[in-house]
């Protein structure tokens, strides 16, 4: 296990590349186990955890769906990550509000991310930015700190998209540039803004050309309904058992679907099945949000009018589930003279339009 380069900059590694101060013991606890519970009067008890899981992880902490975050408080003046990767993936590292960027070799290495801290209590947060099939990890611990235990967070929204939310292109310098994973970043998309400004967490469950019916590429073995089922996304054996569910899912499919003109009435049926028998069956007081897509025009390709299609789409899958937390929010159109990403995709401006649209959606749903 070798020492590995943070951004572009080889930086020491504690310890051999693995050693530093004795981990706290709940490094070794199982994905989201608690560590205790502290009473909360009337209210429901506070759950106290020396590490936030936040995403999809399996017994090995093993993960690949972008946004996937482990989050957690420590005390020292240093502190590494200890990280087995596939190669190629990118994550954003922040630590008490400032972030760096970490670029991990292929293999397993420890990276020394805080150095010369202030004596006392920091946070930490490693999220992936990069989508799945450009990598799995694997999260070995933090190193060289104390972990403390922090109350796990309660505002939770699971984001459920294609390329937009996994943050494609976001980066890029115009619509010319194909996908790269330093052009990618779901932590630059409207998932992240909006938590963020909302005080939630969130992690998405996305892949680039998804569709709920059919494929970018017209196929229909690999669409959401299915993926959705797994822990790592390219893995379908690595099949998901689910926990708690988030307070909040937001559904933006279907750009994908119009690829090869109007999906018709297989796409409401396959919409349907998935809220109500995949979404709703696990989280009945949840908040469910069917939302447009912004690559879809009617002005693109001339007379299709994909987008007055879609919306009626989604409010006739709505009128279908008679759910009264099931609600159609309207993301707007992304604009030319915005800017555009990589293959037409979504900017950092669009991406934030997005997000106020969102946010102005959820707000009065939750009181966040």
């Amino acid at each position: 296990m070798g020492c590995r380069a943070l951004s572009t900059v080889c930086v020491l590694a504690t310890a051999a590349c693995g050693g530093g101060s004795d981990p706290h013991p709940a490094e070794l606890d199982a994905p989201g186990a608690a560590d205790g519970m502290q009473p909360g009067g009337d209210a429901p008890a506070v759950m106290l955890e020396d590490l936030h899981f936040i995403g999809r992880f399996d017994a090995d902490r093993r993960f690949a769906w972008p946004g996937s975050q482990i989050a957690a408080t420590f005390d020292g003046t240093a502190i590494g990550i200890d990280l087995e990767d596939t190669g190629g993936d990118w994550f954003d590292v922040t630590i008490d509000g400032a972030t760096q960027v970490l670029r991990p070799s292929a293999g397993r290495g420890t990276y020394e991310v805080g150095t010369a801290l202030a004596a006392g209590e920091h946070t930490i947060a490693l999220v992936k930015r990069t989508e799945s099939f450009v990598g799995t990890s694997r999260f070995h611990g933090f190193t060289g700190a104390t972990l403390v235990p922090s109350p796990r967070p309660t505002r939770t929204i699971e984001l459920i998209g294609d390329s937009i939310t996994c943050g494609y292109g976001v980066l890029g310098a115009g619509p010319s540039c194909s996908f790269s994973a330093d052009t990618e970043a779901e932590t630059h998309a409207w998932g992240m803004f909006a938590a963020t400004e909302l005080g939630a967490v969130h992690h998405a469950i996305a892949y680039s050309g998804i569709g709920m019916v059919r494929n970018n590429d017209g196929s229909t073995d690999a669409t959401m309904p299915r993926r959705y089922e797994r822990i790592v996304a390219d893995d379908p054996g690595s099949v998901w058992t689910p926990g708690d569910p988030p307070a909040v899912f937001v559904i933006d499919l279907g750009t994908n679907d119009f690829a090869a003109g109007d999906p018709g009435q297989p796409y409401r049926d396959a919409y349907v099945a998935f809220v109500r028998d995949q979404l709703r069956s696990r989280a009945p007081q949840a908040e469910i949000l069917l939302a447009t897509s912004p690559m879809l025009s009617d002005s693109y390709p001339q007379g299709a009018q994909n987008r007055t299609k879609a919306r009626a789409h989604l409010d006739a899958i709505a009128a279908t589930l008679a759910d009264a937390r099931v609600h159609v929010v309207d993301i707007p159109e992304q604009l030319g003279s915005d800017g555009l990403g990589c293959d037409y995709h979504p900017n950092e401006v669009t991406q934030h339009k997005m997000a106020a649209a969102l946010v102005a959606a959820i707000r009065p749903l939750t009181g966040w």
